[in-house]
């Protein structure tokens, strides 16, 4: 499984954080969350699994600041893949 985030500035407040996640071959996505600073700002459960996703995620973390986004993606057999993005 591949999985990603990436953060833009937004121009209000914070940052935008947008998210993918990839099944391999033979896999599918059962559940994808995601954490900023440590703090679970999305939650997902897909039944029946699903072998794509994307989302974005606005107005999150601090500006200025530091910041970290960890997204998880877990696989039909229970597999977690993750991604972490970090900056100042």
């Amino acid at each position: 499984m591949t999985v990603a985030s990436t953060h833009t500035k937004n121009l209000a407040v914070g940052w935008d954080i947008s998210a993918t996640a990839k099944a391999d071959s033979g896999e599918k996505i059962s559940r994808v969350q995601i954490l900023v600073n440590g703090s679970s700002e999305y939650d997902q459960l897909f039944d029946p699994p699903i072998g794509n996703w994307q989302d974005v995620l606005t107005q999150q973390g601090q500006y200025p600041g530091s910041n970290v986004v960890q997204v998880i993606a877990t696989s039909d057999s229970s597999d977690n893949t993750e991604s972490y993005d970090a900056w100042n």
